[in-house]
């Protein structure tokens, strides 16, 4: 990536210089502007990513620059640098489009941290754009999106699965997606034509499971007014997808098992037996090997249904898919309710730092919700609602920052903490900046100066 593009605007020389001393001009593209007017020009001739924009310039003010920017604000951060009696100014800048501010005399780390924030945003949007490019490409899997490795190997083995007449067992964590998988392969299979039957085995009661899997004749049983079909033969010619088969109580195994051998079934209350054509696909959370140790399992079932035996992998494992799965689910959205809010750099943090449990059903759930509460069309940590969800049960890892020069990996760190100490204070003040400013030893002006760069909102109970 080639380095961010920065303008500095002041009409006083030494101030540029100092500016630009402090970003090293080795590190970010910088230009220099003695004045608004100048700065206008500049801008509306090449975009830059960031500018240090100053407030008080003699002719034509910082104030007088963010007016006449109009559209070319949505695609650069600016930071008004302003005097300390100028404070009032500077907040009415932030309301015509200005992302922070620095007060004079400003610290060198402050404006290094800006212009590091700024460069990951950059980063990210490429980053996005080229997921969001992917994901316009992606046609082969249907509704299934990964680039992740252990997606690819998985899409690979699913081709070649669809196309053998062999039945599969789909293994897998829950929320990960394997009723996708099952109708991913019934896609792509000669089977494509006929019917897909998806049914919870664990969800059926165990008195009615003979009647749901086969169906029953009229007067089978107290209630059976009419004749009915089990999913068996709603799926004959197709595909039946069995979920969760690993839960499935020891009697109805026995019941499925017989079917799956004659490949024909009984209605209750009919000795008629009716030839079903179904290719079984079964998926499961559970680890039928140990299942079967402890006798929950028929082995001989086991064997019937491992034709081919996929595993779909949990989500923290395939971590370059998340930010595309989120694109996805944001897309979807947009389809149906218009425009939908972008995701913040600090919220992708968040959802590339979380454990994911509940694997891409969680995720799906966490940016829907986002979508919903966001403001001003960004995504921000606060809205996912997953601060502090993470029991974390081993030490920092350093491993990420291992490979950074030494001061920016510092920065990271640092600023990790800042995070975690920010919203613990804010969460046992209920929200109260002026309380957790001073349970931090800060004054709350710079609380809230940190809390705007890291995009942290407090839910305010009273101030």
């Amino acid at each position: 990536m080639k380095p961010i593009r920065i303008l500095i605007v002041d009409d006083e020389k030494p101030a540029r210089y100092a500016m630009a001393k402090a970003l090293n001009p080795t590190v970010y593209d910088i230009a220099e502007a003695d004045g608004g007017a100048a700065a206008l020009e500049m801008l509306r001739q090449q975009p830059v990513d960031l500018v240090f924009l100053d407030l008080n310039m003699p002719t034509m003010g910082g104030q007088q620059v963010l007016e006449q920017l109009g559209d070319l604000i949505d695609h650069m951060d600016v930071v008004v640098v302003t005097a300390d009696d100028s404070v009032a100014s500077a907040v009415h800048c932030m309301r015509l489009g200005a992302v922070d501010y620095l007060t004079k005399p400003y610290e060198v780390e402050s404006v290094r941290a800006i212009a590091r924030r700024v460069t990951k945003r950059v980063e990210l949007q490429q980053r996005l754009d080229q997921l969001q490019s992917q994901l316009d490409q992606k046609q082969a899997f249907g509704a299934l999106v990964g680039v992740s490795k252990p997606m690819r190997d998985l899409f690979s083995q699913l081709q070649r699965a669809a196309r053998a007449p062999i039945a599969i067992l789909v293994r897998g964590e829950t929320g990960t997606g394997k009723e996708l998988i099952a109708r991913e392969i019934h896609r792509l299979s000669d089977r494509s034509d006929g019917p897909f039957v998806a049914v919870n085995t664990a969800a059926i009661a165990e008195s009615l499971a003979e009647s749901e899997l086969f169906g029953h004749v009229r007067g089978a049983f107290t209630g059976a007014d009419v004749e009915r079909h089990g999913v068996f033969e709603q799926a004959d010619g197709g595909t039946l997808f069995l979920d969760e088969i690993g839960d499935m109580p020891l009697p109805t195994q026995t019941k499925i098992l017989r079917a799956l051998q004659e490949r024909e079934i009984q209605r209750v209350g009919s000795a008629k037996p009716i030839p079903v054509d179904v290719r079984v696909i079964t998926a499961t959370h559970q680890d039928l090997a140990v299942a079967i140790e402890e006798g929950r399992f028929r082995q001989d079932l086991y064997f019937r249904i491992r034709g081919i035996e996929l595993l779909v992998p949990p989500l923290r494992r395939r971590r370059e898919d998340i930010i595309l799965l989120a694109s996805y689910f944001l897309d979807r959205l947009a389809s149906k309710t218009g425009a939908t809010p972008q995701l913040g750099s600090h919220a992708v943090d968040r959802l590339l730092s979380h454990h994911w449990p509940g694997n891409v059903r969680e995720l799906e759930q966490v940016i829907t919700s986002a979508a919903v509460m966001a403001e001003e069309g960004q995504i921000r940590v606060a809205d996912l609602g997953l601060a502090g969800a993470d029991v974390q049960d081993e030490p920092y890892d350093f491993a990420g920052l291992l490979d950074l020069p030494l001061t920016e990996a510092k920065a990271q760190l640092v600023e990790t903490f800042e995070r975690q100490a920010i919203e613990r204070a804010l969460s046992q003040h209920g929200g109260n900046v002026s309380a957790a400013a001073r349970q931090l030893g800060i004054h709350r002006q710079s609380l809230q100066q940190k809390m705007s760069h890291l995009e942290i909102r407090a839910e305010r109970a009273s101030e």
